[in-house]
Formats: structure tokens, sequence, C-alpha cells
């Protein structure tokens, strides 16, 4: 991975400030979100290093403070493998606002990863942690930023099973209204009425590609470039993100 810069990407307007902090498939994916009218942040997704880009990105760590939702695809390593580090350093650093988190119905790395450190840390941390399972189609709102999510077609590899209906993860893509713009973050998915539904007609869509080509059978877990484009195309401005990262 020489040139990490090309796993990184910016979008703005007058409302909000988009800053794919990092997204590289099997490593990790970290975006914030940052509204221009309140400078109140939301993450979507906290891949390994978060806290690390967070602070290459801002001038201070008043970040901590800051971020008043996360909200999280799904529970593959690379899309929660800096909750905890993250969690630490808010907590050296005294954040005291209690976090809320937001994440598709049982997804179990999350969950464990929140109970664990709530646990160890139980009698030191000055703020509370709080996740939310929202089911499909559901609405979370805070003061600063309104979330609809959807559940996508994300299967995953790591079970035994050959039935197609216990291969999907607990998998969601998001639309954020800040202001009166959209962002919609697919997560990881494959070609699906719901990714469309994620999309269409977004200020700025936010997708998955991680194939660079699209295999004509076998099981689908992640959107090739050709189809994260058509899916583009429904929005009114794209970026494409969680490609395989380049090792030579």
């Amino acid at each position: 991975m020489k040139n990490l810069d090309v796993y990184k990407t910016t979008w703005e307007n007058d409302e909000v400030h988009v800053n794919v902090l990092f997204s590289a498939a099997g490593v990790g994916t970290t975006i914030l979100l940052t509204s221009k009218f309140t400078g109140k942040m939301m993450l979507l997704d906290v891949g390994d290093g978060a806290t690390r880009d967070l602070l290459a990105s801002q001038e201070n760590s008043e970040f901590i403070n800051e971020i008043d939702l996360i909200a999280i695809s799904h529970g593959h390593f690379d899309h929660v493998g800096g909750l905890y580090s993250l969690f630490g350093f808010m907590r050296m650093l005294g954040r005291t606002k209690p976090l809320n988190i937001i994440i598709a119905p049982n997804c179990k790395e999350v969950i464990e990863i929140i109970r664990g450190y709530r646990e160890l840390h139980r009698t030191t941390l000055p703020f509370k942690i709080w996740y939310h399972e929202i089911s499909p189609g559901s609405d979370f709102d805070t003061d600063f930023f309104k979330v609809k999510s959807y559940e996508v077609e994300h299967y995953s590899l790591e079970h035994s099973s050959d039935l197609e209906d216990e291969l999907l993860e607990p998998a969601h893509g998001f639309r954020v209204q800040v202001g009166g713009t959209i962002i919609a973050y697919t997560g990881d998915t494959r070609m699906c009425s719901s990714a469309e539904m994620v999309v269409k007609d977004a200020d700025l869509a936010l997708i998955e590609a991680t194939r660079k080509t699209t295999p004509e059978s076998g099981r689908r877990v992640h959107l090739s470039t050709e189809e994260a484009e058509k899916l583009g195309a429904l929005a009114r401005e794209y970026r494409l993100i969680h490609t395989i990262p380049e090792t030579k």
C-alpha cells in the first residue's frame, strides 16, 4: 500500500463536509460527516486506525466531544476494528457526553465490543455508550443528524452453511440528512433493490466497489466497479470506496 491517498476522498457543499478518512477492503473504512452549521460530527463505520485518521484530519482533538453519533454498517473487522481504541481515546481525554451507536439487529461483534469495554471500565468510564439495534426502514434522529437505515444483502464467507439465507450478515446501508443534504452510504452489499433505495437521488453516494469485475456465478459478497457505477448513476454525485488494496 504505497500511496494511501487513493483510499481517501472528500466532498462538501454549503451544509456538510464529507471526509472518507480511509477505505480499503479488508483494512478499514471510516467516514466522517461534519455539519457546517454546528460543527457536530457523525461517523459511518469505525475501521482500524480511525483514531489516528481522525487526529490527522483535525486541527485538534476536540472531535472527541463533537462526535454526536456513530452508525455501523455491519460487524466485519474492517468496519469495527477501531471502536475499542476510539473509546479509549475518548475516555483518556475525558469525554462526558453520552455516545450513541446505531447498528443492525443482532450485530454481535459491535455489541460484544461495547459490552466488553463498558464492563472493563465500568467504574472509570466518564461517558455512557449506548447502542441501538434499529430495524430496516427505521429512522434514528439526533438534533444534528437524521438517519434512515436499509437492510442490504451482504453475504458472509465465514459461515459454513450452504444455505444462502443463513449466509446473510446483519448489514445496513444508511441515508443521512444534514440540513437539506442527503449523504448515502451502502456499506458492504451485493446488488439489490435496497442498495438502490439507499443511493437514489442522494446528493452524494458513497458506494463500495470491492470487486474489479462482475462474476458470472457464485455467491455475491460485494459490488463490482461496474455495478457500483450503475448504482452511482442513481445519485446526484458518487464516490467509489472500499476497493481492494494494492499490495505491490
